[in-house]
């Protein structure tokens, strides 16, 4: 083999090996059983090998609240950090790991939940799809979603997976 053979062989060993990963965003709901739910389904329809699922909290009025009952200072409280000690995140987590998916977690902190930044963290993390969760709603309340499920519908530039809760 002369040099450039083998530099050929390396290059398209590397390329042909290399794992590109599809990130996928799955915001926390606001119930466990919620979040092991719409957990499995992401696990069930993805490749877990090569899928990375940012777990998403949105602080929308307990930051603060966050802050003092962990007793952290404001000034070096870290976002990420705290929405990974929250109860419905670590229980996404877990569950995504155990069914062998890689898991990050990232914090938002927004004034309302609107979805706005949610669609702001999809774009920026250059995510593939969403997994949302949508609650029983009333008759009424059918033909309209939740205003931050909505919201990530109409305005998503990516596929959105709604788990409906007559699933188990």
């Amino acid at each position: 083999y002369n040099y450039w053979n083998c530099l050929t062989r390396l290059l398209s060993g590397y390329w042909s090996n290399k794992i590109i990963m599809d990130t996928i965003v799955v915001p926390v709901a606001h119930h466990n059983r919620w979040n092991r739910l719409v957990a499995n389904i992401a696990a069930e329809l993805e490749d877990v090998s090569d899928t990375r699922a940012l777990v998403v909290y949105q602080f929308t009025d307990d930051l603060e609240s966050t802050i003092e009952h962990l007793d952290v200072d404001r000034q070096a409280a870290d976002v990420d950090a705290l929405a990974a000690r929250k109860s419905g995140v670590a229980e996404m987590v877990e569950t995504l790991d155990e069914r062998g998916m890689s898991c990050s977690v990232r914090g938002i902190e927004t004034a309302e939940e609107k979805g706005e930044e949610l669609l702001n963290l999809v774009k920026a993390e250059d995510a593939e799809r969403i997994y949302m969760y949508s609650r029983k709603r009333s008759p009424a309340g059918k033909a309209i979603f939740g205003s931050g499920l909505q919201t990530v519908l109409f305005n998503s530039s990516v596929p959105v997976v709604v788990v409906p809760p007559n699933i188990e």
